[in-house]
Order: structure tokens, then sequence, then C-alpha cells
């Protein structure tokens, strides 16, 4: 069982550098931040640089959500981690399990998307519901404009999911002889 859960473990974090990799390497994906050849120059709100080569990424908050939405949906991918985000869902929003799957399985998001909504649902000053933020992101509206319209702050947001998120693998079971 150890075996397993390290290997669950390694694909996680290999899992993670990919979507790293793409995210920052891929045209238009960067919402906020800037990209330098020399230094580190920042625009917006910025949490950290990464540095790929020569060249400085920064790390927007709304690329720190895409991680986290990605690492949920990974730890889902199984019934078992799919038991455990559900759980851990239900617990952080104060939800029930079989509301949160049937939202999934009606709203067709995956689990990590859900999360997004929830959070941004919960995080808003204007006290809307998790179908009305469901609803400006299916009416073409992009996450920064709805973070900015409902008084979100997103860098608290992003801090939020990037912690809960690693609350979502499931642990392994007691080996039983």
């Amino acid at each position: 069982m150890k075996g397993i859960v390290g290997l669950q473990a390694l694909l996680i974090a290999a899992v993670a550098a990919i979507l790293v990799a793409a995210i920052l390497t891929a045209p238009g994906l960067a919402d906020t931040g800037t990209t330098t050849t020399t230094g580190t120059t920042t625009t917006g709100t910025v949490p950290q640089p990464v540095t790929t080569g020569s060249v400085t990424t920064q790390i927007t908050p709304l690329m720190r959500i895409r991680m986290a939405v990605a690492r949920i949906n990974f730890a889902a991918s199984t019934p078992e981690g799919e038991e455990a985000v559900v759980k851990h869902l239900s617990s952080q929003f104060k939800v029930p399990p079989d509301t949160l799957r049937t939202n999934h399985d009606n709203w067709g998001l995956d689990y990590g998307e859900l999360a997004m909504v929830y959070s941004f649902a919960k995080a808003s000053k204007k006290h809307v519901s998790p179908e009305q933020v469901l609803e400006m992101r299916r009416s073409g509206t992009e996450w920064d404009v709805i973070a900015k319209d409902l008084g979100i702050n997103i860098q608290a947001v992003a801090k939020r999911m990037s912690k809960n998120a690693s609350g979502t693998t499931p642990q392994p079971k007691p080996a039983t002889n």
C-alpha cells in the first residue's frame, strides 16, 4: 500500500509540474502579470515569479486557482479520490455531499471547477449563489471580471483554494493482516 501512495504522490507532483509548465508557456493564459527576460517586472497582483530558462513569468492568482483546480480534478480521478474530494468540499463549503454530486452532474463541471464556482460565491461581497457565478461564467464573462464585479479578493481565493486542494488527496487505508 505504501508503494501505491508513493506512486500516487509522484504522479500528482509530475502532473502539477506539467500543468505549471503548460500554463506558463501557453499564450494568453496569463490574466495579469508580465513576462520579461531581465529581472522581474510586475503588473497587477502578482504573488511570485517563476524562472524558466532566461524568462521570468509571473504566476497570477488566477493561475494558482487553475493549478488548484487541476489538483482537485486529479485527486477526484478515482472512485476513492472522488469520495475524498466530495467529503472535503462538503466540509469546506458546508454543502451536503449529495448536492455537490448533483451539481457536478447537472452543471457538467469537474470537481475543481465546482470548487472554483463555490469559492467565488463564498468570497463574493455581493452574496451571490454558486448558480449565479456559474451563470456569469457561462455567459462568457472571464473569471477575473467576475471577481472584480463581485468584489472578490482573488488573491485570497487563490490562497484558500491552493491550501484546500492539498487536502483533497485521499489518505491510504491502513493495511490489514
